[in-house]
């Protein structure tokens, strides 16, 4: 009987072992994952990974007394450089795609080919330096709950290629995983846990959105410390003239962000989650041109009707623009990686080629009205 046992065990591990080789064998054939579009404009784009700390801020998701912020930094940058190694799109994959498959609800063997996909950014290449001494411009991505910051590549490609510096952080604990320099690592915790009253909703999004908006900010400073101090790569970024863009809870940052720091030029929310915005940023507007992309519809109507209160308030030049069979997936990467995407319900109805022209079309040349040179 013993004998017997062991035997069975074997011949299911042999089957388990056959079924998952089998599966990822057929998987990518299924469900196809393209690497990054080539971005369209005239420079080749860099890529780092930065470790930042702000000192000055207790870790408000943790009750570590010691805790203080910490931000991993993503920055897309143009470069004259032509070749070389590449960025995966999935960094330290082994650690995230469980956590990203849960968070997508798919089943982990779907995406494990991620750990395959690659940018267009070639690793720590060296920044193309502007024309006559012009420091680059700099714009500030904020990703959704549950994102990351790199969920807008294909846009942060872009705009490098034209010139920009784009510069993005894991929203640590908001983000769906961040892993720190040291290997220690940030798990999602803003989710609610069920439906919540008025008072514990903004008891519980009011610190989630200030903590998002002061990293925005924080961001600024530190660049502008190094920019400063003759940074050998930051001395050649302004940091006077920027544009913000997010998606979701990080265009609510980043309108958050262009309401409190006059270093803003322009701000653009990409199908955003206007709801935790304080009625009172509402009611005051913007000063700073904006524009929002999204899809035709929320299912909950307070969303567009507090976006309609904003824009009426306005006093910068704003502009709506509703993508009629987009769904909230759209603004972000996600349809760019596979065109039966849809199969799963993860984008909608756009063709994804059209889709990236419309998104980066808008982005681009909004940015380029808007964010002065210095």
């Amino acid at each position: 009987m013993q004998k017997f046992v062991k035997t069975a065990k074997a011949i299911a591990i042999l089957a388990l072992t056959g079924l998952i080789s089998a599966c990822s064998m057929v998987i990518p054939s299924v469900f196809p994952l393209d690497d990054l579009p080539v971005p369209t404009g005239p420079y080749k784009v860099g890529g780092q990974i930065l470790y930042w700390t702000d000192e000055s801020r207790d870790e408000w998701f943790t009750e570590e007394a010691s805790d203080k912020r910490r931000l991993v930094v993503q920055i897309w940058y143009p470069t004259s450089q032509q070749s070389g190694e590449t960025m995966d799109y999935l960094l330290n994959a082994d650690r995230r795609l469980p956590r990203l498959a849960a968070q997508l609800n798919l089943w982990p063997p779907i995406i494990d080919h991620m750990r395959s996909v690659k940018t267009n950014a070639y690793r720590d290449a060296p920044l193309a330096l502007g024309e006559n001494g012009q420091r680059r411009r700099l714009l500030v991505f904020s990703h959704g709950l549950g994102g990351t910051r790199n969920q807008n590549a294909v846009q942060a490609e872009e705009l490098a290629s034209h010139g920009y510096v784009v510069i993005s952080t894991d929203h640590a604990y908001d983000s769906y995983f961040t892993i720190f320099e040291d290997g220690s690592t940030a798990d999602y915790r803003s989710g609610a846990n069920g439906p919540l009253t008025t008072e514990e909703f903004w008891a519980f999004r009011s610190p989630q959105l200030a903590t998002r908006t002061a990293d925005v900010r924080f961001m600024l400073d530190r660049v502008g410390a190094l920019n400063a101090a003759g940074d050998a790569f930051w001395q050649h970024v302004g940091v006077d003239h920027v544009g913000v863009f997010g998606h979701s809870y990080g265009g609510a940052t980043s309108i958050m962000a262009g309401a409190s720091d006059a270093r803003i030029d322009a701000v653009i929310a990409l199908d955003g989650w206007m709801l935790p915005i304080p009625e009172d940023k509402i009611d005051a507007g913007l000063k700073q041109p904006f524009l929002y992309l999204g899809q035709s519809s929320w299912t909950d109507p307070i969303n567009y009707q507090k976006l309609d209160r904003m824009m009426a308030a306005n006093t910068g030049e704003s502009r709506k623009r509703f993508l009629a069979g987009s769904i909230h997936g759209d603004f972000s990467d996600t349809p760019q990686f596979s065109s039966r995407a849809k199969r799963f319900g993860l984008i909608g109805d756009i063709p994804r080629e059209e889709l990236r022209v419309i998104l980066n079309d808008e982005i681009c040349s909004f940015f380029d009205a808007h964010v002065k040179t210095d």
